[in-house]
């Protein structure tokens, strides 16, 4: 990679989303969690390379063509041939979303070691792993053994963004996401994720507990809620704006895009994922760009 770049990668599942709207129309668009965070990244200008299996099917084509529209690149070009991962997204009159996931021998969940660049971290400035892909083989165990090699200086970031119909063995999940942490550095988790994975502990509670692993910061959102920044010494709050909702797909996949944006591209160091100034910052931007994408129908951004 030129040194000169500021690069995010981004492992994840790629997938379309159908979208059962309150009148009882079915509508398909791309999406999946990591899908979306690279698309939104793209966006934003910043120089991403998307990791994750991506079929020949038609669905697939559609994929990698919104890929790299939105700027950007695939680690790995050559497609699959098992059909493309299914989300049904079905939409109440708020816009909110209940999901159901048709993911067995699909595409999401094919990615092995034998295809991924040996090079793919080399000078690299942040990773991000997570989606559903956290819960499914091989993919779950390709990019576990990924993350325990990731380069020293590497910021990881990990989103589990939990969906229970997509997770076959919870307590095979649980210990995943576990095994992930000893080297994750800052967890993005919702309330309803943490209340999966930490079962029976309250939100900072579970946090703390996610800290005590391994990770330096957990940051918790809350739908409308303000957003709370969870470290091993400190707390804090970071409002939330009140915007006009057409619906929240993608919300939480662009305040991960925004959070890794203003990372890399101020050249945020690893040993800064445990300072809470800098924490505020890069959550602050999180929350903006998260605001654009509520403000548009699917995973999307309205303008600045």
């Amino acid at each position: 990679m030129d040194d000169n770049r500021r690069v995010i990668v981004v492992a994840g599942e790629a997938l379309m989303d159908v979208l059962a709207e309150p009148d009882g129309r079915l509508v398909a668009l791309p999406g999946g969690a990591v899908f979306n965070v690279a698309r939104a990244l793209g966006w934003l200008g910043a120089d991403c390379s998307y990791l994750g299996r991506i079929s020949d099917d038609r669905f697939g084509t559609e994929l990698r063509s919104r890929l790299t529209e939105a700027g950007a690149r695939l680690a790995v070009e050559e497609p699959t041939t098992v059909p493309t991962t299914l989300a049904l997204a079905e939409l109440d009159d708020g816009g909110s979303a209940r999901y159901r996931f048709y993911h067995v021998q699909t595409s999401a969940s094919q990615l092995e070691p034998e295809v991924i660049p040996l090079d793919l971290l080399d000078g690299a400035d942040a990773f991000l792993v997570g989606g559903i892909v956290l819960g499914l083989e091989p993919v779950s165990s390709t990019l576990l053994s990924l993350v325990t090699v990731a380069p020293e200086s590497l910021t990881v970031v990990c989103d589990p963004n939990c969906r229970p119909s997509a997770i076959d063995d919870l307590a095979a999940y649980r210990r995943t996401i576990g095994a992930l942490m000893r080297r994750v550095d800052i967890v993005k988790a919702s309330v309803e994720d943490l209340a999966l994975i930490c079962e029976g502990d309250a939100p900072h509670d579970a946090a703390r507990r996610l800290i005590a692993s391994g990770p330096s910061a957990v940051i918790i959102t809350d739908g409308p809620g303000p957003v709370a920044i969870i470290t091993a010494e400190d707390a804090d709050e970071i409002p939330v704006p009140e915007v006009e909702v057409v619906d929240t797909i993608g919300a939480g996949d662009a305040f991960v895009a925004g959070l890794l944006d203003w990372w890399v591209a101020r050249g945020t160091p690893r040993s800064s994922a445990g300072d809470l100034e800098t924490l505020r910052a890069a959550t602050r931007s999180a929350v903006e760009v998260s605001a654009r994408a509520v403000r548009v129908r699917g995973a999307g951004l309205a303008p600045a």
